[in-house]
Protein backbone atom coordinates (compact mmCIF):
# COMPACT_ATOMS: atom_id res chain seq x y z
CA UNK A 1 0.00 0.00 0.00
CA UNK A 2 2.49 2.62 0.63
CA UNK A 3 4.61 2.06 -2.02
CA UNK A 4 1.68 2.45 -4.05
CA UNK A 5 0.83 5.91 -2.14
CA UNK A 6 4.61 6.63 -2.84
CA UNK A 7 4.40 5.41 -6.99
CA UNK A 8 1.01 8.16 -7.00
CA UNK A 9 3.22 10.90 -5.37
CA UNK A 10 6.29 9.83 -7.59
CA UNK A 11 4.15 9.99 -11.08
CA UNK A 12 1.82 13.28 -10.36
CA UNK A 13 5.81 14.84 -9.30
CA UNK A 14 7.08 13.73 -12.74
CA UNK A 15 4.11 14.88 -15.00
CA UNK A 16 4.13 18.43 -13.20
CA UNK A 17 7.92 18.79 -13.46
CA UNK A 18 7.52 17.77 -17.00
CA UNK A 19 5.06 20.44 -17.53
CA UNK A 20 6.79 22.79 -15.88
CA UNK A 21 10.19 21.67 -17.83
CA UNK A 22 12.28 21.11 -14.35
CA UNK A 23 12.47 17.22 -14.81
CA UNK A 24 16.19 17.38 -13.79
CA UNK A 25 16.02 20.40 -11.15
CA UNK A 26 13.20 18.43 -9.44
CA UNK A 27 14.86 15.26 -9.26
CA UNK A 28 17.65 17.27 -7.14
CA UNK A 29 15.17 18.92 -4.98
CA UNK A 30 13.62 15.66 -4.11
CA UNK A 31 16.90 14.67 -2.98
CA UNK A 32 17.76 17.28 -1.21
CA UNK A 33 14.39 17.23 0.91
CA UNK A 34 14.88 13.75 1.21
CA UNK A 35 18.49 14.75 2.74
CA UNK A 36 17.44 17.03 4.74
CA UNK A 37 14.48 15.49 6.63
CA UNK A 38 16.62 12.47 7.56
CA UNK A 39 19.72 14.43 8.45
CA UNK A 40 17.75 16.51 11.04
CA UNK A 41 15.71 14.80 13.32
CA UNK A 42 14.31 18.32 14.69
CA UNK A 43 12.82 19.16 11.13
CA UNK A 44 11.50 15.39 10.87
CA UNK A 45 9.79 15.78 14.32
CA UNK A 46 8.19 19.08 12.96
CA UNK A 47 6.99 17.90 9.91
CA UNK A 48 5.65 14.63 10.99
CA UNK A 49 3.83 16.85 14.10
CA UNK A 50 -0.26 16.79 13.55
CA UNK A 51 -0.51 19.25 16.36
CA UNK A 52 1.34 21.93 13.69
CA UNK A 53 -0.95 23.40 10.86
CA UNK A 54 -0.01 22.32 7.40
CA UNK A 55 0.64 25.69 5.94
CA UNK A 56 2.68 26.08 8.84
CA UNK A 57 5.08 23.00 7.45
CA UNK A 58 5.07 24.21 4.05
CA UNK A 59 6.38 27.68 5.37
CA UNK A 60 9.18 25.52 7.04
CA UNK A 61 10.31 24.39 3.65
CA UNK A 62 9.98 27.54 1.71
CA UNK A 63 12.20 28.72 4.27
CA UNK A 64 14.97 26.28 3.86
CA UNK A 65 14.52 25.74 0.23
CA UNK A 66 13.71 28.78 -0.79
CA UNK A 67 14.29 29.26 -4.46
CA UNK A 68 16.84 26.17 -4.17
CA UNK A 69 14.43 23.45 -5.46
CA UNK A 70 11.81 23.33 -7.59
CA UNK A 71 8.25 24.67 -6.80
CA UNK A 72 6.76 21.06 -7.88
CA UNK A 73 9.43 19.52 -5.06
CA UNK A 74 7.87 21.76 -2.70
CA UNK A 75 4.29 21.10 -3.41
CA UNK A 76 4.62 17.37 -3.39
CA UNK A 77 6.47 17.36 -0.54
CA UNK A 78 4.37 19.51 1.26
CA UNK A 79 1.01 17.37 0.03
CA UNK A 80 3.01 14.33 1.51
CA UNK A 81 4.09 15.90 4.82
CA UNK A 82 0.17 17.41 4.80
CA UNK A 83 -1.12 13.73 4.63
CA UNK A 84 1.18 12.30 7.20
CA UNK A 85 3.52 10.66 4.70
CA UNK A 86 6.91 12.20 5.87
CA UNK A 87 8.77 8.49 5.68
CA UNK A 88 7.58 8.24 2.30
CA UNK A 89 9.22 11.08 0.86
CA UNK A 90 12.46 9.02 0.49
CA UNK A 91 10.46 6.48 -2.01
CA UNK A 92 9.19 9.15 -3.57
CA UNK A 93 11.92 10.63 -4.69
CA UNK A 94 13.70 7.03 -5.64
CA UNK A 95 10.63 6.10 -7.53
CA UNK A 96 10.49 9.53 -9.64
CA UNK A 97 13.79 9.16 -10.43
CA UNK A 98 13.17 5.97 -11.79
CA UNK A 99 10.29 7.32 -13.88
CA UNK A 100 12.13 10.00 -15.07
CA UNK A 101 15.31 7.94 -16.24
CA UNK A 102 12.46 5.83 -17.88
CA UNK A 103 10.53 8.46 -19.85
CA UNK A 104 13.74 9.79 -21.40
CA UNK A 105 14.99 6.30 -22.17
CA UNK A 106 17.81 6.16 -20.24
CA UNK A 107 19.40 2.91 -19.03
CA UNK A 108 20.51 2.85 -15.28
CA UNK A 109 23.61 0.65 -14.88
CA UNK A 110 24.02 -0.19 -10.98
CA UNK A 111 27.80 -0.15 -10.22
CA UNK A 112 29.64 -1.89 -7.80
CA UNK A 113 33.36 -0.66 -7.24
CA UNK A 114 36.27 -1.26 -4.56
CA UNK A 115 37.15 2.09 -4.41
CA UNK A 116 34.70 5.34 -5.19
CA UNK A 117 35.13 6.32 -8.60
CA UNK A 118 36.75 9.47 -10.68
CA UNK A 119 35.29 11.62 -12.93
CA UNK A 120 37.67 9.62 -16.12
CA UNK A 121 36.19 6.14 -14.63
CA UNK A 122 32.61 7.59 -14.66
CA UNK A 123 32.56 9.03 -17.85
CA UNK A 124 34.72 6.04 -20.01
CA UNK A 125 32.28 3.49 -17.69
CA UNK A 126 29.56 5.67 -19.21
CA UNK A 127 30.42 6.19 -22.70
CA UNK A 128 31.45 2.28 -22.93
CA UNK A 129 27.91 1.39 -21.72
CA UNK A 130 26.05 3.73 -23.81
CA UNK A 131 27.55 2.65 -27.19
CA UNK A 132 27.09 -1.14 -26.53
CA UNK A 133 23.63 -0.25 -25.45
CA UNK A 134 22.90 2.41 -27.82
CA UNK A 135 20.57 4.48 -25.43
CA UNK A 136 21.83 7.17 -22.84
CA UNK A 137 23.37 5.46 -19.65
CA UNK A 138 23.33 7.11 -15.75
CA UNK A 139 24.98 5.32 -13.13
CA UNK A 140 24.10 4.46 -9.74
CA UNK A 141 27.24 3.94 -8.05
CA UNK A 142 27.98 1.99 -4.76
CA UNK A 143 31.39 1.25 -2.99
CA UNK A 144 31.51 -2.26 -1.73
CA UNK A 145 35.43 -3.00 0.01
CA UNK A 146 34.38 -6.58 -0.16
CA UNK A 147 35.15 -6.86 -3.60
CA UNK A 148 38.84 -6.12 -3.68
CA UNK A 149 38.61 -4.71 -6.57
CA UNK A 150 37.35 -4.46 -9.99
CA UNK A 151 34.21 -3.72 -11.13
CA UNK A 152 30.50 -5.21 -11.20
CA UNK A 153 27.91 -3.77 -13.60
CA UNK A 154 24.42 -4.69 -13.08
CA UNK A 155 22.60 -3.81 -16.66
CA UNK A 156 19.43 -4.45 -18.37
CA UNK A 157 19.29 -7.36 -16.50
CA UNK A 158 22.62 -8.24 -16.90
CA UNK A 159 24.88 -8.47 -14.87
CA UNK A 160 28.79 -8.52 -15.64
CA UNK A 161 31.25 -9.42 -12.61
CA UNK A 162 34.66 -8.49 -13.28
CA UNK A 163 35.65 -8.29 -9.83
CA UNK A 164 38.84 -9.72 -7.94
CA UNK A 165 36.42 -11.18 -5.40
CA UNK A 166 34.81 -13.46 -7.87
CA UNK A 167 37.92 -14.13 -10.48
CA UNK A 168 39.02 -15.82 -6.70
CA UNK A 169 36.10 -18.10 -6.04
CA UNK A 170 36.53 -18.90 -10.07
CA UNK A 171 40.11 -19.72 -9.00
CA UNK A 172 39.23 -21.56 -5.99
CA UNK A 173 36.46 -23.90 -7.30
CA UNK A 174 39.27 -24.40 -10.15
CA UNK A 175 41.54 -25.83 -7.38
CA UNK A 176 39.22 -27.84 -5.76
CA UNK A 177 37.85 -29.82 -8.49
CA UNK A 178 41.04 -30.56 -10.12
CA UNK A 179 43.22 -33.66 -10.24
CA UNK A 180 45.91 -33.47 -7.57
CA UNK A 181 49.24 -34.00 -9.24
CA UNK A 182 52.40 -35.93 -8.01
CA UNK A 183 51.34 -38.93 -7.83
CA UNK A 184 53.37 -42.04 -9.46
Amino acid sequence: MTSEIARTYARVLFDLASAADSVDGTDAGMRAVVEAVRGHVDLRTALSDAQIPADQKRAVLQDIFGDEVTAETISVASLAIDRGHVDLLGDVSRIYGEIAEKERGIVVADVTTAIELNDAMRASITDKLAASLGRPVTLRERVDASILGGIIINVAGRVLDGSVSSQLDAVRATLATAPQGGEA
